[in-house]
């Protein structure tokens, strides 16, 4: 009996214990459903510490993360060109942002991470995870839209000083501007609009200065302007640059072009040579004398201290054919001065030039003196460049010194007439020049000139112009056309400076 209710006891116990875990059990499942439940009602999320295309979207669910990229990569792409601002929306540009796509190569997880985790209350651990955007960009529609917005808009090239038709006047030329490298600015823009962060440029613009004088413009300018003073005569210019050395050189007969450097009349710009020849024989420092006749034969323009430059420092008989010989040696082969000024003086030689045996113009020029204008004008740019030699080089192996260069450049400035090249240029402006007219057989004036060193603020330059008509030559008419053609090279040279014409 005993043993019976001992062992009925065990067999209760084992019962009890099979019912305890059951419920266990069962309590057990039912809390795993419930967290299961909880599990499954937790919504899919990127994993934290994600980013696509710099943009974060950790813990973000598609639709979120979908909205951020799109608002981030839909704002404009600005540019800074100078002052300007440009703006482009992404799509102008031919950018498309594949967001769905982007999105879809991120596996997404439950708020808490996996079951597991989610059973132990794992926390999890951020890490950083990167993926690429994929997008589509139509680089011909950029670079399209890009070319057409600068070209057309912002990029600005420099201009040249332009006439203004029908006056003396220049439109100044203008600087230039220009992206520095367009093939770059497009890599910029490139990377902008992958960027959620960094989508305003500062372009790289480059400043160029405005272009310099065009020369054919100024010419046919000089052109128009001896066509509209209606001067039907013979007229030659002759310019030349000083910095450059560039030169401009013309002549037109009735107003059609004809072949330059036709023998003139020398008249009183043979006084130039008479002063180099001077200084090339006296010594430092020059006598009084000399000095003085130098600057009555220059700024008085009178004929007897010339011949008595020449007789007392030259030679009392053959003193013109001395000038001469000098501009012999310096190459000239057109200008020479046979005799003296002093009325009744003989022809000391009859001299042929290869301009006076032209067959197609001949003005019958004095044959005491004669030059032509390129041969004017290089010595007045070999005197000045004697002047402002830094090695001190001077004329003739240095016979004529650096010094004498600048006193024969002084005693030329010291001709003021207020007329012809001079009466062209703003007042005060430094002209060291020699004109001249002599009357002719007929008691005349046909011939007309005036050589000159000019120093303007835009640059220096050599200036000769002569001019002849078979009729008289008017002095109004003729200051007027001199003056009108001098102050059109002065503008030209000095656009933000102009000096205007004006008439009395």
């Amino acid at each position: 009996m005993r043993r019976r209710s001992l062992k009925k006891r065990k067999t209760g116990f084992r019962w009890a214990l099979l019912s305890l875990g059951l419920a266990f059990f069962l309590a057990s499942l039912l809390l795993g459903l419930r967290e299961l439940r909880r599990f499954q009602a937790e919504p899919a999320l990127i994993p934290a510490g994600t980013t696509l295309g710099g943009v974060p979207v950790g813990r973000l669910s598609l639709e979120s993360a979908k909205q951020r990229l799109l608002e981030a990569f839909a704002v404009p792409v600005e540019l800074h060109y100078l002052d300007a601002r440009i703006q482009f929306s992404p799509s102008d540009l031919g950018f498309n942002l594949d967001a769905d796509a982007s999105l879809a190569q991120i596996p997404l997880v439950r708020g808490s991470g996996s079951w597991w985790d989610f059973i132990w209350n794992k926390k999890l651990q951020n890490s950083v995870l990167e993926y690429e955007l994929i997008y589509s960009l139509d680089e011909v529609k950029m670079q399209s839209i890009l070319e057409d917005t600068f070209s057309l808009r912002y990029n600005q090239p420099a201009s040249a000083p332009v006439p203004v038709l029908y006056s003396t006047n220049f439109l100044p030329g203008q600087p230039g501007y220009g992206l520095s490298s367009f093939t770059q600015t497009l890599e910029q823009v490139k990377r902008a609009l992958l960027s959620p962060t960094d989508r305003i440029l500062e372009l790289r613009v480059t400043e160029q200065t405005a272009l310099p004088l065009d020369w054919q413009n100024l010419e046919s300018m000089l052109k128009q302007i001896i066509l509209l003073d209606k001067f039907d005569g013979l007229a030659e210019v002759y310019l030349r640059d000083l910095q450059s050395d560039q030169m401009l050189h013309f002549a037109v007969l009735d107003h059609q072009p004809v072949p330059v450097d036709v023998a003139y009349s020398a008249a009183s710009t043979i006084k130039i040579p008479i002063m180099l020849s001077t200084l090339r024989r006296v010594s430092e420092p020059i006598p009084q004398q000399a000095n003085n006749w130098m600057q009555q034969m220059i700024a008085e323009s009178l004929n007897p201290p010339a011949d008595g430059l020449m007789k007392a420092y030259l030679d009392n008989n053959r003193g013109p054919l001395m000038v001469t010989a000098d501009l012999r040696e310096l190459g000239y082969q057109n200008t020479f001065l046979a005799g003296y000024f002093e009325p009744g003086s003989p022809l000391l030689e009859r001299i042929t030039t290869p301009a006076n045996s032209r067959t197609d113009i001949n003005l019958d020029p004095d044959f005491y003196n004669q030059t032509v204008p390129s041969e004017a004008g290089d010595l007045l740019a070999r005197i000045y460049a004697c002047a402002n030699s830094e090695t001190q080089t001077g004329l003739f192996n240095s016979e004529v010194t650096p010094t004498e260069c600048s006193l024969m450049i002084e005693y030329l400035k010291q001709n003021k007439i207020l007329a012809l090249l001079e009466a062209g240029l703003p007042p005060n402006t430094p002209i060291a020049h020699k004109h001249g007219w002599t009357n002719e057989l007929d008691g005349l004036i046909h011939t007309m000139s005036d050589t000159a060193l000019i120093f303007t603020p835009g640059g220096d330059y050599v200036l000769a112009i002569f001019a002849h008509t078979p009729e008289q030559f008017l002095y109004d008419p003729a200051n007027r056309l001199f003056a009108r053609l001098s102050q059109s090279i002065y503008n030209a040279y000095n656009p933000e400076n102009q000096a205007y014409w004006y008439e009395n």
